[in-house]
């Protein structure tokens, strides 16, 4: 794989690894043609791509001859440009997206596909895969169930015992994700969070990169530029947003004069976002008396925090996938309000029946345009079944 951003790469890159003569390898593939229509070729294609994903990631290069050894075999070391003709650029790029994409499941997360035009020797077609921490992928084109990976000579198909180990290492991606999320509740539990929340009861919101529980991620170049500063509001209109570094990364927070704080952000320097607030939870509630949650509001803030965080994980260049999550803190005996709507054909009130709420872990679409659907409201609907509710009244909101 080439050490820069897909979007930087240029022709001069690509000439410098032709000269320099740098060989296939774990990262890096060379491809004469674009595969072809047949089952056979788009197996070969998502076998290849499914070995970057399940291993270090990399690049496969169409539109570069390799060299040939004395018996005409292909060796590895990239020959010359030989570029790519009669191509539609913009539909093929389309197909194999659309292959990747309904060939291999689970579905690679992180898949890049650009055109680039080398004057005077034609185009090339890149096709980046980069690892993937919710492996292991299995080619299903066609009817196959294949899994591949790689080594310094190429890709190879998984035994069962190396099958059986990258399934093993997913579920311990899994625990770790709710020790990460248990670790938070405990630190807000006993005010160890990065400022003090006002409000007897609390929200927490996390965005967790996959990457970030293997050890890999690192969220991108500090200081954080302003744009992602700015991307936070605070919790209320009486509020003002404050900032500093800390020994976890950046924190954005809001101060309500000698209150204290309504809400921050906290972004780790591994692509974690953990969102904090003291305020909805108990806005129109006397203090100490809080029975009810403004239920249509707080629907709105979570999809306020989502837009925000996920505009602010793109700039960082944080890979995916990203889990998100949400847990409500101090809200036994708490109900969410209906407004005056009368649903379900009753007019009984329920409550929550313990302290700490927690939603199930959701994987992110981080394209996904608003109202967020796919993403926030299987989050939404299990907290308005833990207050008794098979989901919720605001639903037209959602459509």
């Amino acid at each position: 794989m080439l050490p820069i951003n897909i979007e930087e790469v240029s022709p001069a890159h690509i000439a410098s690894l032709v000269s320099n003569k740098f060989a296939e390898g774990k990262i890096l593939e060379y491809k004469e043609k674009l595969p072809e229509g047949a089952d056979a070729a788009k197996k070969e294609f998502l076998a290849d791509v499914c070995s970057f994903a399940n291993s270090s990631g990399g690049d496969i290069i169409y539109g570069i001859r390799d060299q040939r050894d004395s018996a005409g075999k292909a060796t590895g070391i990239p020959g010359q440009v030989v570029g790519l003709s009669g191509v539609n650029f913009s539909g093929e790029l389309a197909r194999l997206e659309a292959i990747i994409r309904d060939g291999i499941k689970p579905r690679i997360p992180n898949a890049q596909i650009k055109h680039l035009e080398i004057q005077g020797q034609g185009s090339i077609v890149i096709v980046r895969i980069g690892q993937s921490w919710i492996k292991p992928h299995m080619v299903v084109y066609g009817g196959t169930s294949r899994f591949y990976s790689r080594h310094s000579t190429g890709k190879y198909q998984l035994d069962v015992q190396e099958i059986g180990q990258a399934f093993a290492e997913q579920r311990s991606l899994g625990e770790q994700l709710r020790n990460w999320r248990t670790d938070r509740i405990a630190r807000l539990l006993s005010g160890e969070t990065p400022v003090q929340l006002d409000g007897p009861s609390k929200l927490l919101v996390h965005f967790v990169p996959a990457s970030a529980l293997a050890g890999q991620q690192s969220a991108g170049l500090w200081p954080v530029p302003d744009e992602v500063r700015n991307l936070f509001r605070p919790s209320s209109l009486s509020s003002s947003t404050a900032w500093r570094y800390n020994a976890d990364g950046f924190l954005v927070y809001s101060l309500k004069g000698a209150e204290g704080c309504a809400s921050y952000v906290q972004m780790f320097r591994n692509g974690c976002l953990e969102y904090g607030d003291g305020y909805i939870l108990n806005a129109g509630n006397e203090v100490g008396k809080a029975v009810s949650i403004p239920s249509s509001s707080f629907e709105d803030k979570l999809v306020g925090i989502f837009g925000n965080a996920v505009l602010a994980l793109n700039r960082l260049d944080v890979r995916d996938p990203v889990y998100l999550s949400v847990v409500l803190i101090g809200v036994q005996g708490m109900r969410l309000s209906r407004d005056g709507i009368s649903f379900y054909h009753t007019d009984v009130q329920h409550t929550f029946d313990r302290p700490i709420i927690q939603t199930p872990e959701v994987q992110i679409d981080r394209t996904e345009q608003l109202p967020y659907r796919n993403s926030l409201l299987p989050i939404v609907d299990s907290i308005w079944q833990a207050n008794g509710y098979e989901q919720t009244p605001w639903m037209s909101k959602w459509l």
